[in-house]
């Protein structure tokens, strides 16, 4: 193995070797596909916890184990999707096909969770848990081989983390269109008097509001994912000789050590976003208190986009980590993808907890330290999702079987296992600390929600940080990999 010295020419000239270049409308077109991704996997994220307690009417401590229950499905769906997508053999590939076949259900369960039945209050949690596990399967169809298609688009690591750059770039336009359209479209179309679930107070029926909006999101959803199916096409292929079983596949995976650590480190990495995202609209009702105050207008004649505090900081985030994405450009070239997600999880939680700190009224401050929190877990995920390729590679190499779905799957379960267990402990510690919709908010509860919107999620991402320090694969290691792969293809 090179010694560090000599490592970024070494990967170099061994990654120009392996060629699998892509072209830019390949690569914008595997964009869109995360786009698609986040219309959902966002709404989770900034609004799902505050619509189940302040517009689905569900009490905290009913909702918190709802992030949680829905999961254990989860447990047993991901990897035997995994598994099922690695067998999957059409003239499309083994991935492509399901963004095809599960786009429409997908699009359609996007809006369907956000639907508020005028139904009493236990056939509405029904409603809840049905939709929610529904839509997180759909989510699953599509997400898994969608991640799974990077590994097999190109051979080079490189090229890869280019892809995943795109991806990104494009993820966060996904969340563009929900951190700051969400608010302003759900008080267009919820401004109905009529409506039974009008609040005139606020000027619009927030049941109906979400339901629209979510309706329009899921139908962009759909038409991108068939972008998506329609641009790419997979080169990777397994082995002709190669033959395996359910249970060799899991048992090979259990003694992949670089995946188990990216499996730990994704737990608490979602863990942190879920609480920290999910807090952002509670902080400012409840602590800053001027989450609804209009900062500005958009208007296009009859139409009329209200822009308040809320959504304004989360379209500052959202910026942020785009220029997070831009930034990991230049970075990617010169340093290892693991010392860089290293001091990326350490800076993220001085950040984090810095808003602990923050004069809450101060909208000119956090708008700033949100944004360069935000470059900061902007440029994360681009190293993190590129190094689950590799990690299929290593896969691969060391056991001589391509499980590329099963692989990704793990991961993609250790992600959805972080917003469960983020989504069950916001509201979990949301409940402990005596927040309640129907009564007033005391200091007590606003301290705690601030605790949850810097120093909580900072502890996770710290321990996150933490466990990527026992990643095994450098960039030395992964050009030795990626050659003997293609020597064995010789073979």
């Amino acid at each position: 193995m090179a010694d560090n010295n000599s490592t970024p020419n070494v990967t170099r000239s061994a990654f120009s070797e392996l060629g699998g270049k892509l072209s830019v409308v390949e690569k914008v077109g595997y964009g869109l596909g995360d786009t698609a991704s986040n219309i959902l996997y966002q709404a989770w994220s900034f609004f799902l916890m505050i619509f189940y307690t302040d517009v689905f009417g569900i009490d905290a401590n009913v909702a918190k184990f709802m992030f949680l229950i829905t999961r254990v499905w989860d447990m047993i769906n991901d990897p035997i999707m995994g598994m099922i997508a690695d067998r999957t053999e059409t003239r499309w590939g083994k991935f492509r096909p399901y963004l095809l076949w599960m786009a429409v259900p997908y699009g359609i369960l996007a809006c369907a969770m956000f639907i508020t039945p005028a139904w009493g209050q236990n056939m509405k949690i029904v409603y809840a848990y049905v939709s929610y596990i529904l839509a997180t399967m759909a989510y699953t169809a599509i997400n898994i081989p969608y991640s799974s298609l990077m590994a097999v688009m190109t051979p080079n690591p490189r090229e890869r983390t280019t892809l995943s750059q795109y991806r990104f770039f494009f993820a966060f336009i996904g969340m563009l269109l929900i951190t700051t359209f969400t608010r302003p479209l759900a008080k267009l179309f919820g401004a109905n008097p009529a409506h039974p679930g009008y609040d005139a107070e606020l000027g619009y029926s927030q049941a109906l509001g979400f339901q629209v909006t979510m309706g329009v999101f899921g139908a962009i959803a759909i038409v991108l994912l068939l972008i998506t199916f329609l641009t790419t096409r997979e080169r990777v292929k397994p082995s002709l000789e190669q033959k395996s079983t359910f249970k060799q596949d899991l048992k090979d995976v259990g003694r992949n050590i670089p995946w188990i650590v990216i499996f730990v480190a994704a737990i608490f990495w979602l863990i942190h976003n879920m609480i920290r995202n999910g807090m952002v609209a509670y902080f400012f009702d409840y602590v800053n208190g001027q989450g609804g105050k209009i900062l500005w207008t958009i208007s296009m004649g009859a139409l009329k986009l209200d822009f308040d505090q809320t959504t304004t900081f989360l379209t500052i985030g959202t910026f942020g980590m785009m220029a997070g994405v831009l930034l990991s450009t230049p970075v990617k070239k010169y340093f290892d993808k693991k010392k860089v997600i290293i001091f990326l999880s350490l800076a993220s939680v001085v950040l984090n907890a810095a808003f602990y700190w923050i004069p809450e009224h101060n909208f000119v401050l956090l708008g700033i330290m949100n944004f360069l929190w935000s470059v900061i877990a902007g440029a994360m995920p681009v190293f993190l999702f590129a190094m689950f390729a590799d990690v299929a590679d290593f896969h691969e190499w060391k056991f001589r079987q391509r499980a590329t779905g099963l692989v990704t799957a793990g991961i993609m379960f250790a992600i959805k296992m972080g917003v469960a267990v983020g989504g069950f402990l916001g509201l979990h510690f949301l409940g402990q600390f005596g927040y309640r919709k129907d009564i007033p908010v005391t200091p007590e509860v606003m301290h705690g929600i601030k605790q949850l919107f810097s120093i909580i999620p900072a502890v996770f991402i710290l321990a996150s940080g933490i466990i990527l320090c026992f990643y095994p694969i450098n960039d030395s290691l992964l050009a030795k990999i990626e050659t003997d792969l293609k020597d064995r293809k010789k073979e």
